[in-house]
């Protein structure tokens, strides 16, 4: 019998992607995804705006609408609930989750876990003790393409990792933490982190430039851009075999490895290679795929409440060091 599931937030990533033409043949949105998954069934939705619960009921056939999460909980008794909700609600709503009467096997939470880092560790613990399988959707880590680039880099093709450089706009913690879950997906784990405002952003979630020390005594650098004149999310790797940019938010993966110049004799420069990592396409429809072989293996999610924890500490780490100009040590 397919798992139960329930949406939690009818808006874009929830439901609305599924509809924009530009995004064809694609299951890109968390409602779509278990309507296609053959071991998941969408029982119910639930958002505040009646609109938009509207909308996403006729959309995908689902008569069971709420406006109350509890009592949604209460009646439907999902087997899986996923989170699509603003970053600054998924506490609170997640509490409401894990403290029902009738709680979840699984989450698939919309990133960041929370917007406060003591809230995220508690949500994490709160899993753990109703043993509610918890997975937080930096989506980049259900993609082919990146999960082929994870294993070129890790079979040492790339050589030992130099450097990592990144441009973002919207945040550091509502982007910038998506990109540092794909450094320590792709590289490693992050020891220090300083951050400096240099867009003077101000409010809760700036984007600022973050300086990363990485694990292996190597550097990374994320810059900021103002999302005023475009929207961008890129990543450089440099290998001492060679480079890879992701580009164009990882739908683009290019690779250039050291080879003798054509150029100048006795130099070795980066060549272009053609090397196909794979597509960036239904990555809502692999996280939900993940979970539910999750739920019957046993198995830690592919981006687990941990996980989220960590790209969450990191954003708080940059905040804090960018306000009080000092540099800050992770523990991990």
């Amino acid at each position: 019998m397919p798992y139960r599931a329930a949406l939690i937030g009818c808006g874009k990533i929830g439901s609305e992607f599924a509809d924009d033409h530009l995004i064809k043949r694609d299951v890109f949105t968390h409602a779509e995804a278990y309507t296609v998954c053959p071991e998941t069934t969408l029982v119910a939705i639930c958002d505040t705006d009646p609109h938009r619960l509207v909308n996403c009921g006729q959309r995908w056939g689902v008569d069971s609408r709420y406006q109350s999460v509890l009592t949604m909980m209460d009646i439907e008794r999902p087997n899986l609930v996923s989170i699509c909700t603003p970053d600054d609600s998924h506490y609170q709503i997640l509490s409401q989750v894990l403290t029902s009467d009738h709680k979840p096997l699984g989450v698939l939470c919309e990133k960041p876990l929370a917007t406060d880092l003591v809230q995220a560790r508690e949500l994490v613990n709160m899993c753990k003790y109703n043993g509610v399988a918890l997975a937080v959707n930096y989506m980049r880590r259900f993609a082919e393409n990146v999960n082929s680039l994870r294993s070129y880099i890790l079979d040492g093709n790339l050589g030992e990792i130099q450097a990592v450089n990144g441009w973002y706009t919207k945040g550091v913690i509502h982007n910038g933490s998506h990109w540092f879950d794909l450094l320590r997906f792709l590289v490693g784990e992050v020891d220090w982190v300083l951050g400096v405002n240099t867009l003077k952003e101000m409010g809760p979630d700036p984007t600022i430039d973050v300086l990363l020390g990485l694990h292996n005594g190597a550097l990374a650098s994320l810059r900021a851009l103002s999302a005023v004149n475009f929207t961008i999310f890129d990543m450089e790797i440099m290998g001492a075999k060679g480079r890879v940019q992701l580009t164009d938010s990882c739908f683009r993966i290019d690779l250039s490895l050291a080879a003798q110049s054509p150029r100048y004799s006795g130099y070795v420069e980066l060549s272009p290679i053609k090397y196909h990592f794979g597509n960036r396409k239904n990555l809502m429809l692999h996280a939900v795929e993940n979970l539910v072989r999750c739920l019957e293996t046993g198995d830690r999610p592919a981006c687990s409440g941990e996980d989220g924890l960590a790209a969450l500490e990191i954003s708080w780490a940059a905040c804090q060091s960018a306000h009080d100009g000092e540099k800050k040590i992770l523990h991990g």
